[in-house]
């Protein structure tokens, strides 16, 4: 159980919430997606440290604009947020 916290507080829980507002197979759920997510992740990194050394300029370029983000998140101007705030419930 300490290992599966220390895992998760790692990775961006807290610690209050898991130890309060969560039960233990809810914790070892989170820490077995976490694991999973993990791996994952190193296998993406090596895949791009593979591809880093053995790219040529072209395919290295081609694969950084693969992984690039296609288009910046936009930022809803006041007026509109404020409609959208509206048609949804808000005030």
């Amino acid at each position: 159980m300490t290992e599966a916290l220390e895992f998760l507080i790692s990775r961006g829980h807290v610690f209050d919430d898991l130890w309060h507002r969560r039960t233990i197979d809810q914790v070892w759920l989170f820490y077995k997606a976490a694991h999973e997510n993990s791996k994952r992740e190193m296998l993406d990194s090596a895949i791009a440290a593979r591809v880093a050394f053995g790219a040529d300029k072209k395919d290295w370029q081609k694969f950084v604009q693969e992984l690039s983000p296609k288009k910046l998140p936009q930022v809803l101007p006041r007026e509109k947020f404020k409609l959208l705030r509206r048609l949804l419930g808000g005030k």
